[in-house]
């Protein structure tokens, strides 16, 4: 039985429903229903209704074409052509005998009564029912559209159901929605749209599950989430739900309860979110014959699909309800499969890197350290010397040590398109040559990296003996290290002078090449040289801790020992930004910039003889910092001096939120709290005791300046590199090879070597344009797949092993700036998003670098996923006087948007729930 051109509704019991006409969601629901499944009733309203639609309004040509426009122009155009798009369906008039079928269902479905007790009808209370999408290109194996399109809750009245179905029809057409399908290759002529009306589950509990582990892919175990009220907060990552994760085989369970704030209800109509009373935000929701019985549940759909899957549920009145289940997309490998384990990108995502090395057996990839330098996906470019530079600069600092085992080891991958270090083999490293124990790279990185107990090498006091002279000799090069570092600065401002004066369009191509290179030998040379040094301030950190541990039971005051420092170049962007915007607010032209886009903003000011002072200021800032911006590892990225509108723009976050407090005052406050602990250290020591803590404190402060100069000038090296290549950007693209000029950074080193060593790219056997739109594919998907923090040497994601304890209350993570604070969180993924940020809230975030600085003057707190006490982040917070915890993991999901919490900076502690 086939649904004809006239059946615009099939009921989910009903063989029709099983065929293609239903879309991909309500095909499976049907034939779960007819398994056995409990699924709540309801009915589809299948595409010939959506096609009966657009003949009627004769819509079938307008949007087949404003699609491919949307498509042609792109994800950052195509906003204004969607919207045109959902106004015409808006307006569409739904065919009589269409919306004749939709009723006479809606009232069918309402005569067997509510699923909340099961009696008749009641008129003065119609049924609810859940209005959601079936796409006929969701649900499948490869590509699930999951959370593309939008579902209407607690809809009621015939007429609401009618209206529903519009506008889940229009729902096809968001930027979330054609962005899939483009990405997936879908054909604009072949969208066919279905609607699922379903009885709503008055649902007390309700989540999801996956019946395979999606973080490390292992099919044994089933992975659920769980909270209070209707699943949507759960789906939408409102809430940090309930986390279970099930063995198949022996039904174990390992629960971490989550913080369960809210809960979405019904409404009069629709949904809304509602506080969560205390008692039950910590109890978790699940008994365990629910967990049973949904592990029962897993097991019977994954084996019915044959197949992982994707499942939704709810429990009203003790029974489970299916709402949905579709296939799983994008798993890791599972545990011994012989894959990498990341999601396959689409396009090209091999690109070739200089030094590049086979895998070893001590390999375990962290983001320790470079999740910092490089937080998003990289460009084919910037990776492809990632690995040579990284490579020179740590054989550079451990030079000494078995010269073949620093040979053979990869120190650098890339997976989920994110640089990540080989912190595996530099512990086998240094436990093998120095009788370091296995955790002592990970201390020192600060990394979230799991120690296998069972395995794990300890302090081996002979081997290190053995390897105290290759130490002492670290130590007296490092010294020297430090003095050739500081020698250095003066020589790269005279060379990116000279370089600025320079006319680089006299060069010939090969010619621009081989100054490419003289700048890749300094930038080593600086990279090298500064985390060579940075070792020292690490050391000098450490024993500074120890010390006042071990003689003023203070370990926490050695923060405040290292505030206020002065010199530190990062630390002087916010002042400068803030008396920017104090500057253009007592000149009466803070309108300019809040009423005009930053460009055009800066284009009336540098007109204007009133802005002179303003403009002095903002060109003094750009010849100081104008080689930074944010995300500045990746040089597909403009500089500030490049793009000085990106200026304005930050400025203009500081005029639409008010200018705060100033920077000034909480660095001078910090500049105090370090005289006031050092006062109160040498108070308490003897002569010789207290000429030593000065001496090792020295140390560490001058470390930890060198450390962030040393990146502020290394990132300066960096500028002529990136203007060399914007200008073979220009050339290529001016001579066709190319489609415009930032796609050379889509290119890697290895293909401009050999279109130079060919003449042409045909001579080199290259299509530069397929190339270069096959790797945007695969680079922008990676910029839509969260990272993991860990992967073994097989390339699957490792799990994060967070004790139970972790889960409560308090996140743990690393002190970083001293001092506490309450305030209001505020989930940040991106700088441009600091018009969100008041003087009173906390930023959290996943990481920082010293594009993110001038924002640090705008808050109160910092909180990071990543970093140490000597990231960037944390020296540069104490300079400001700003509380900040560093290393909590995923503190971006278990801290709620809008929360009141309290960080304290001190003993590396973040409070969730605050009470004012």
């Amino acid at each position: 039985m086939t649904v004809s051109a006239t059946d615009f509704v099939c009921f989910l019991d009903a063989p029709a429903c099983l065929q293609p006409a239903s879309g991909g969601k309500g095909a499976r629901l049907a034939e779960l229903l007819r398994a056995g499944f409990r699924v709540p009733p309801g009915f589809v309203v299948t595409t010939a209704a959506w096609r009966a639609f657009i003949a009627a309004n004769g819509l079938a040509t307008q949007i087949a074409e404003l699609e491919r426009r949307a498509r042609a122009s792109g994800p950052g155009e195509w906003t204004s052509v969607l919207e045109a798009l959902r106004a015409l369906i808006e307006a569409g008039a739904m065919p009589a005998d269409v919306a004749r079928q939709i009723r006479a269902a809606y009232a069918r479905l309402a005569q067997a009564g509510p699923l909340s007790d099961g009696g008749p009808p009641n008129p003065a209370n119609p049924l609810r029912v859940a209005v959601r999408s079936s796409a006929t290109f969701e649900d499948r194996a490869e590509a699930s559209a999951a959370g593309q399109h939008r579902s209407f809750l607690n809809v009621h009245g015939e007429g609401a159901v009618v209206e529903a179905v519009k506008h889940c029809w229009e729902s096809a057409w968001t930027d979330l929605a054609l962005a899939y399908r483009v990405q997936r290759g879908g054909n604009p002529e072949g969208i066919e749209l279905a609607v699922i009306v379903q009885q709503m589950v008055p649902a007390d509990a309700a989540g999801v599950l996956f019946t395979v582990n999606p973080v490390t892919g292992d099919p044994n175990e089933i992975a659920i989430n769980a909270a209070w009220g209707l699943g949507d907060a759960v789906v939408a990552g409102h809430v940090t739900p309930d986390a279970l994760v099930v063995d198949k085989a022996s039904g174990v369970t390992r629960l971490e309860v989550g913080n369960k704030e809210i809960m979405t209800v019904p409404a009069a109509s629709g949904t809304t979110e509602a506080p969560v009373d205390r008692e039950r935000r910590r109890r978790a929701v699940l008994s365990a014959e629910q967990v049973v019985e949904l592990a029962r549940l897993a097991r019977d759909i994954e084996a019915h699909f044959d197949g992982p899957q994707d499942i939704e549920w709810a429990i009203a009145q003790e029974k489970v309800y299916v709402l949905q289940s579709r296939p799983v997309s994008g798993l890791p490998a599972a545990p011994g499969a012989p894959v990498t384990g990341e999601p396959v990108a689409p396009g090209d995502d091999d690109w070739p890197s200089v030094d590049q090395r086979p895998p070893g057996p001590f390999d375990l990839w962290t983001r320790a350290v470079l999740g910092e330098v490089w937080p998003q996906p990289v460009s084919p470019l910037m990776w492809s010397g990632i690995p040579v530079i990284i490579g020179r600069s740590i054989r550079y600092a451990l030079r000494g040590l078995d010269p073949r085992l620093m040979r053979e080891t990869r120190l650098v991958g890339r997976f989920y398109g994110r640089v990540y270090y080989n912190e595996g083999a530099l512990a086998n490293l240094f436990a093998e040559e120095l009788g370091l124990p296995d955790s002592f790279v990970s201390a020192v990185l600060g990394s979230q990296r799991p120690i296998d107990r069972d395995r794990a090498r300890g302090f081996r006091p002979v081997r290190f003996v053995q390897g105290v002279p290759f130490l002492l000799g670290r130590a007296v090069s490092q010294l020297q290290t430090r003095r050739a570092l500081e020698a250095l600065f003066p020589e790269i401002d005279r060379w990116v002078a000279e370089f600025g004066r320079q006319s680089l369009e006299r060069l010939d191509d090969r010619a621009l090449w081989a100054e490419f290179m003289v700048w890749v030998e300094r930038f080593t040379r600086a990279i090298s040289l500064q985390a060579e040094a940075s070792s020292v301030g690490i050391t000098a950190f450490t024993l500074l801790e120890w010390l006042m541990a071990r003689w003023l039971g203070a370990r926490d005051q050695a923060l405040d020992l290292m505030g206020g420092l002065p010199d530190v170049y990062a630390a002087e962007m916010g002042p400068a930004l803030w008396e920017m915007a104090q500057r253009l607010s007592a000149l009466g032209l803070a309108g300019i910039i809040l009423d005009n886009e930053p460009m055009a903003a800066l284009a009336r000011l540098r007109d204007m003889p009133a802005a002179g002072p303003v403009i002095e200021m903002l060109d003094r800032f750009l010849e100081r910092h104008g080689h930074r911006c944010p995300n500045e590892g990746e040089w597909l990225n403009p500089r500030w001096g490049d793009a000085p509108e990106l200026v304005i723009e930050i400025v203009a976050g500081y005029l639409r939120t008010g200018a705060g407090a100033d920077p000034r005052e909480g660095m001078a406050r910090q500049r105090r709290r370090r005289e006031e602990a050092l006062a109160w250290a040498g108070a308490r020591l003897d002569p010789v005791r207290r000429a030593v803590l000065r001496r090792v404190l020295a140390s560490a402060q001058h470390g930890a300046r060198l450390r962030d100069n040393g990146k502020y000038y290394y990132m300066k090296v960096a500028w002529p590199l990136r203007q060399i290549h914007v200008l073979f950007g220009k050339r290529w693209t001016a001579r066709g090879w190319l489609e415009h000029p930032e796609d050379i950074f889509f290119l890697t080193h290895v293909d401009l070597e050999r279109v130079l060593a060919a003449g042409n790219p045909e001579a080199a056997g290259l299509n530069l344009r397929r190339l270069v739109a096959e790797r945007r594919k695969a680079f922008e998907f990676w910029s839509t797949v969260a990272a993991p923090e860990v992967i073994r040497g097989d390339g699957r994601p490792l799990a994060p092993t967070m004790p139970a304890a972790a889960w409560g209350p308090v996140l743990r993570g690393i002190a970083a700036s001293g001092g506490c604070v309450r305030g209001i969180a505020r989930i940040v993924a991106e700088p441009q998003e600091m018009y969100r940020l008041g003087p009173n809230d906390i930023l959290v975030t996943r990481t920082a670098d010293p594009g993110w600085t001038p924002i640090f003057a705008r808050v109160a707190g910092v909180v990071l996923e990543l970093g140490g006490q000597l990231s960037h982040v944390a020296i540069v917070a104490r300079e400001y006087g700003l509380v900040a915890v560093v290393n909590v993991h995923d503190a971006t999901r278990r801290i709620r948007d809008g929360e009141l919490i309290v960080v304290d900076g001190t003993r590396g502690l973040v409070h969730l729930d605050a009470s004012p």
